[in-house]
Protein backbone atom coordinates (compact mmCIF):
# COMPACT_ATOMS: atom_id res chain seq x y z
CA UNK A 1 0.00 0.00 0.00
CA UNK A 2 1.50 3.51 -1.06
CA UNK A 3 0.91 5.69 1.63
CA UNK A 4 1.72 9.71 1.47
CA UNK A 5 3.78 10.99 4.12
CA UNK A 6 1.99 12.29 7.39
CA UNK A 7 1.95 15.78 6.80
CA UNK A 8 4.23 18.04 9.08
CA UNK A 9 1.41 19.83 10.75
CA UNK A 10 -0.40 17.18 11.80
CA UNK A 11 2.67 15.44 13.83
CA UNK A 12 3.24 18.97 15.36
CA UNK A 13 -0.57 18.82 16.57
CA UNK A 14 -0.06 15.19 18.19
CA UNK A 15 3.28 16.15 19.60
CA UNK A 16 1.51 19.18 20.98
CA UNK A 17 -1.65 16.88 22.41
CA UNK A 18 1.07 14.76 23.95
CA UNK A 19 3.49 17.69 25.71
CA UNK A 20 0.26 19.49 26.74
CA UNK A 21 -2.17 16.76 28.41
CA UNK A 22 0.85 14.32 29.82
CA UNK A 23 3.31 16.95 30.55
CA UNK A 24 1.90 20.29 31.17
CA UNK A 25 4.67 21.19 29.42
CA UNK A 26 5.00 23.70 26.08
CA UNK A 27 5.70 22.11 22.63
CA UNK A 28 5.95 24.06 19.65
CA UNK A 29 7.79 24.19 16.31
CA UNK A 30 11.61 24.51 16.31
CA UNK A 31 12.77 27.93 13.83
CA UNK A 32 15.98 25.60 13.42
CA UNK A 33 15.85 21.95 12.03
CA UNK A 34 19.08 21.10 12.76
CA UNK A 35 19.35 22.80 16.23
CA UNK A 36 18.45 19.61 17.97
CA UNK A 37 21.35 17.87 16.75
CA UNK A 38 24.14 20.25 16.57
CA UNK A 39 26.35 18.57 19.37
CA UNK A 40 27.04 14.79 18.45
CA UNK A 41 28.79 14.33 21.85
CA UNK A 42 26.15 15.60 24.24
CA UNK A 43 24.10 13.37 26.19
CA UNK A 44 20.92 12.17 24.26
CA UNK A 45 18.24 9.98 24.27
CA UNK A 46 16.83 8.58 21.00
CA UNK A 47 13.26 6.48 21.55
CA UNK A 48 11.78 4.59 18.63
CA UNK A 49 8.70 2.29 18.07
CA UNK A 50 7.87 0.44 14.67
CA UNK A 51 4.88 0.36 12.91
CA UNK A 52 4.16 -3.04 11.34
CA UNK A 53 1.36 -3.46 8.51
CA UNK A 54 -0.03 -1.92 5.76
CA UNK A 55 2.44 0.81 6.31
CA UNK A 56 5.29 -0.39 7.74
CA UNK A 57 8.49 1.95 9.28
CA UNK A 58 9.29 3.44 12.58
CA UNK A 59 8.80 6.90 14.59
CA UNK A 60 11.73 8.07 16.37
CA UNK A 61 12.11 11.31 19.20
CA UNK A 62 15.29 12.14 19.33
CA UNK A 63 16.32 15.14 22.40
CA UNK A 64 18.64 15.90 25.10
CA UNK A 65 19.22 14.48 28.02
CA UNK A 66 18.24 17.95 29.99
CA UNK A 67 14.43 17.50 27.58
CA UNK A 68 14.19 14.25 28.88
CA UNK A 69 14.87 15.15 32.47
CA UNK A 70 12.59 17.59 32.65
CA UNK A 71 10.05 15.58 30.74
CA UNK A 72 10.25 12.33 33.10
CA UNK A 73 10.31 15.30 36.07
CA UNK A 74 7.24 16.32 35.11
CA UNK A 75 5.72 13.05 34.00
CA UNK A 76 6.24 11.49 37.63
CA UNK A 77 5.46 14.46 39.18
CA UNK A 78 8.90 15.01 41.14
CA UNK A 79 11.51 17.57 41.28
CA UNK A 80 14.08 16.74 38.00
CA UNK A 81 17.01 16.47 40.39
CA UNK A 82 15.22 13.12 42.01
CA UNK A 83 14.93 12.09 38.64
CA UNK A 84 16.71 8.93 38.21
CA UNK A 85 18.30 7.55 34.40
CA UNK A 86 15.68 4.27 34.61
CA UNK A 87 13.13 7.27 34.81
CA UNK A 88 14.08 9.41 31.89
CA UNK A 89 14.39 6.26 29.96
CA UNK A 90 11.02 4.87 31.31
CA UNK A 91 9.53 7.95 30.14
CA UNK A 92 11.09 8.87 26.57
CA UNK A 93 9.77 5.02 26.23
CA UNK A 94 6.22 5.91 27.05
CA UNK A 95 6.60 9.44 24.90
CA UNK A 96 8.21 7.08 22.36
CA UNK A 97 4.78 4.59 22.41
CA UNK A 98 2.28 7.22 22.33
CA UNK A 99 3.63 9.86 19.70
CA UNK A 100 4.04 6.04 17.57
CA UNK A 101 0.83 5.28 18.63
CA UNK A 102 -0.46 8.77 17.33
CA UNK A 103 0.53 8.42 14.07
CA UNK A 104 -0.25 4.83 13.72
CA UNK A 105 -3.59 5.46 14.38
CA UNK A 106 -4.21 8.49 11.53
CA UNK A 107 -2.79 5.80 9.24
CA UNK A 108 -4.66 4.03 6.27
CA UNK A 109 -4.96 0.25 6.85
CA UNK A 110 -4.19 -2.13 9.97
CA UNK A 111 -1.02 -2.13 11.38
CA UNK A 112 1.00 -2.74 14.74
CA UNK A 113 3.43 -0.65 16.76
CA UNK A 114 6.48 -2.63 18.89
CA UNK A 115 7.33 -2.33 22.10
CA UNK A 116 9.36 0.86 22.57
CA UNK A 117 13.45 1.14 22.98
CA UNK A 118 15.63 3.89 24.04
CA UNK A 119 18.97 4.35 23.05
CA UNK A 120 21.10 6.89 25.71
CA UNK A 121 24.41 8.62 25.60
CA UNK A 122 26.69 10.69 24.09
CA UNK A 123 28.35 10.63 20.65
CA UNK A 124 25.26 8.14 19.86
CA UNK A 125 24.83 6.90 15.75
CA UNK A 126 21.55 5.50 16.17
CA UNK A 127 20.73 3.35 12.92
CA UNK A 128 17.35 0.82 12.37
CA UNK A 129 17.97 -0.93 9.69
CA UNK A 130 16.25 -0.91 5.77
CA UNK A 131 14.86 2.46 6.99
CA UNK A 132 14.69 5.90 4.86
CA UNK A 133 14.25 8.69 6.88
CA UNK A 134 11.34 10.28 5.28
CA UNK A 135 10.49 13.57 7.88
CA UNK A 136 12.62 15.22 10.42
CA UNK A 137 9.98 17.22 12.29
CA UNK A 138 11.97 19.89 14.45
CA UNK A 139 10.46 21.08 17.76
CA UNK A 140 10.97 22.74 20.98
CA UNK A 141 10.00 22.53 24.72
CA UNK A 142 11.09 25.04 27.55
CA UNK A 143 13.85 26.34 25.14
CA UNK A 144 14.96 22.80 24.43
CA UNK A 145 15.17 21.41 20.42
CA UNK A 146 14.00 18.27 19.45
CA UNK A 147 13.22 16.12 16.58
CA UNK A 148 10.15 13.52 15.86
CA UNK A 149 11.48 11.20 12.86
CA UNK A 150 9.33 8.91 10.40
CA UNK A 151 10.75 6.18 8.49
CA UNK A 152 9.87 4.10 6.73
CA UNK A 153 11.15 0.50 5.35
CA UNK A 154 13.18 0.95 1.88
CA UNK A 155 11.65 -0.67 -0.57
CA UNK A 156 14.89 -1.33 -2.38
CA UNK A 157 16.22 -3.52 0.68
Amino acid sequence: MDIQPIEPENVVQLVQAIFDNMLQMPCEPSADATAAQQDPDADRLVGCVQIQGDWTGAVEINTPLELGRKAAGAMLMMPESDVSMEDVQDTIAELSNMVGGSIKAILPGQSSLSLPSVASGSGLDFKLANVVHTQNIALQSNGTDFTVSICHLDSNS
